[in-house]
């Protein structure tokens, strides 16, 4: 309701910069500055609040494949959003500052973001993602099955995580592999009809065969080498301030995806000692092994490679009980711990 009340007052949305710019009064003027000042303040909260449900709405119906809130409220010809603010600006409380920064940076809207953009905040850039995601959902839905997702240059570098883990969703059935890898499963909730058991099982069966599972494992890939390269850490930076709570999500989503990829190869069967001070040094060699780049050059390594997850799978499993909040993630970390340890019921799928 919030989304659609506010989505609909297009007087609020839809004030460019580049009209506010051009009436700006001088310094001299303080008190219509501060006018002007507090004006836009009511529409750029409203603007940022309609974009941050979009973001949080995007990330919710990829993430757990969920049909989306903001269905039926965009314009035909697609996402009729509005491009906020830099959060210099934003978060600037001096209205001559405020005037110097409105005036010197460049206005333009979502629907002409192109190639090459100036650099882009968090917010700026997590919208980016959630927005061009949408345009590939609608060219998969024109049967242009041949599309790959790739990160446009500008994406703020805390965001390509997320990049990835939304372009993975789109070629992964992530209910079935979710119902698979937890043995029956799915949010917690027992799935009780053996019929639907059988049928994920099924359904992840010949999804491993497919390109999608070559472009999924592609992304998980990269996002996983992302994480892992930040030791210091991109994940850990992101909560400490105040960063995405759906990112140890995506780390679990990302294994799984990895993990069905190489399920069933020669080396996957394999089970090595894992001890704890090889866990990096395996999950390294695997990531720097299926580093290609472009999605059809995973084929090249995957015969090879591909079944070795298991340091991988302790890897993801370690960070989430070391950053894990409950719930969801502690259920993750159980059906991880199976999978490492080879205590899964798992039958050949």
């Amino acid at each position: 309701m919030l989304f659609a009340s506010f989505a609909a007052d297009q007087e609020f949305l839809q004030v460019q910069q580049a009209s506010l710019q051009q009436t700006l009064p001088p310094p001299e003027v303080p008190s219509q500055l501060e006018a002007i000042y507090r004006r836009w303040i009511e529409h750029e909260t409203r603007r940022r609040i309609v974009v941050a449900m979009f973001v949080l709405d995007t990330l919710h119906s990829h993430l757990f494949q969920r049909q989306p809130c903001y269905r039926g409220m965009l314009a035909k010809d697609g996402l009729d959003l509005p491009f906020p603010t830099s959060a210099a600006t934003w978060d600037c409380h001096n209205i001559f500052a405020w005037r110097n920064l409105m005036t010197s940076q460049e206005a333009f809207s979502l629907s002409e973001l192109g190639p090459n953009l100036p650099f882009l905040d968090a917010f700026q850039s997590s919208l980016l993602a959630c927005y061009q995601i949408y345009g590939f959902r609608l060219s998969i839905n024109r049967k242009q099955h041949d599309l790959i997702y790739h990160p446009p240059k500008s994406l703020f570098q805390h965001t390509l995580c997320t990049h990835h883990a939304l372009a993975l969703s789109t070629h992964t059935p992530l209910h079935d592999l979710l119902i698979t890898a937890g043995e029956s499963w799915l949010f917690g909730t027992k799935i009780t009809d053996k019929a639907k058991w059988e049928e994920s099982k099924a359904t992840l069966r010949e999804w491993i065969s497919s390109d999608n599972a070559i472009k999924a494992t592609w992304h998980a890939t990269r996002l996983l080498r992302l994480s892992f390269q930040s030791q210091n850490d991109l994940l850990q930076q992101e909560t400490d301030s105040g960063g995405y709570l759906h990112d140890l999500w995506c780390l679990y989503v990302a294994a799984l995806v990895c993990w069905a990829f190489g399920y069933g190869t020669t080396n996957a069967k394999a089970k090595p000692a894992l001890m704890n001070d090889n866990v990096e040094g395996l999950a390294a060699e695997y990531l720097n092994a299926m580093a290609v780049p472009e999605w059809k050059d995973l084929g090249n390594v995957a015969g090879i490679w591909a079944g070795y997850t298991r340091g991988l799978l302790e890897w993801v499993r370690t960070k989430i009980g070391e950053l894990g909040m409950g719930g969801l993630l502690n259920g993750a970390e159980d059906v991880l711990f199976r999978l490492v340890e080879g205590e899964s019921h798992l039958v050949e799928f």
